[in-house]
């Protein structure tokens, strides 16, 4: 009967050990810092901004260390948040940590195919699709969300 009770008691301690360890793992992937983008694009230019992201920027994007999370286009207009569902765009990039998020950001638009892709197009006013855009910096609450930001 005690070698029952020292086994039970010993894989208690393993299964408690594991679990520790695995919240432990899950705090070191989470996320440390991620913006929340909203674009307004120039009328009737919403769906070339989406593909001018899916076909170049991300990609850019991603060769920086900046993790694409996702982008999205809304199904419906809410005018108290200033979404127009024909006209808005929205993305969310991740990174480790704010200071990460300043670093690679410079370096992809400092990138020479930065300029080629996004400021030749919008500095010119007959091919501009951005009329505006929005930036919220977050953190996430927990340890919750599953994407792991490219450290």
């Amino acid at each position: 009967m005690l070698k029952w009770k020292i086994l039970a008691v010993v894989g208690l301690s393993f299964g408690s050990a594991g679990v520790a360890w695995g919240f432990t793992q899950q705090q070191q992937n989470a996320p440390g810092f991620y913006e929340l983008r909203i674009y307004t694009a120039q009328p009737g230019k919403r769906d070339a901004l989406a593909e001018r992201f899916a076909s170049r920027t991300a990609g850019l994007y991603a060769r920086h260390g900046i993790t694409n999370v996702g982008y999205w286009i809304p199904l419906q207009s809410d005018e108290e948040l200033g979404i127009d569902a024909d006209d808005t765009f929205i993305y969310i990039r991740g990174y480790p940590s704010k200071d990460e998020r300043d670093k690679r950001l410079t370096s992809a638009h400092d990138d020479p195919e930065f300029g080629e892709i996004v400021l030749s197009q919008e500095r010119d006013p007959n091919r501009r699709l951005i009329v505006k855009a929005h930036n919220i910096d977050m953190v996430p609450s927990g340890p919750q969300t599953a994407i792991t930001i490219t450290q």
